[in-house]
């Protein structure tokens, strides 16, 4: 490749979207008839103004998700919402239904703790009973 043999490179540039026409269409449609084209426009949008479109979009839908999600509901605020104990967040939903599963778990233990102590007495009466009836064999 060395002496008079040169290499030659060629640049071009490539758009990843054509610069092709847009076209918006207006079509009327009356009932049974034909679709009558009553309007038509094209645009030509370079690939930057299209990623300039684009750009605007989002930098409008972050705005908005931000401005928005920041106000004030007053729904949120107000007693239909706060009667039951919220405090504007979320979380006291959940708060109260671990505090109704915590009692709820508790009254059941408590429920199987005396089940338990009832049968446990209801074994020594009858240990105490055939105690009785063994000591009036014995006599």
């Amino acid at each position: 490749i060395e002496g008079g043999k040169s290499c030659r490179v060629s640049r071009t540039r490539v758009n990843a979207i054509p610069d092709w026409p847009l076209m918006a269409v207006m079509v009327e449609h009356m009932e049974g008839q034909r679709d009558l084209i009553t309007h038509k426009t094209i645009w030509h949008l370079s690939d930057q103004a299209i990623k300039n479109v684009y750009m605007f979009y989002i930098m409008f839908t972050c705005w908005g998700c931000c401005f928005f999600g920041a106000a004030k509901d007053p729904y949120y605020d107000s007693e239909a919402y706060r009667k039951d104990g919220g405090d504007g967040t979320g979380h006291w939903v959940y708060e109260k239904q671990e505090d109704n599963e915590e009692s709820a778990r508790a009254e059941l233990w408590r429920e199987e703790l005396i089940e338990e102590i009832e049968q446990k007495v209801g074994g020594m009466r009858e240990l105490e009973e055939a105690g009785k009836k063994e000591e009036e064999l014995v006599k």
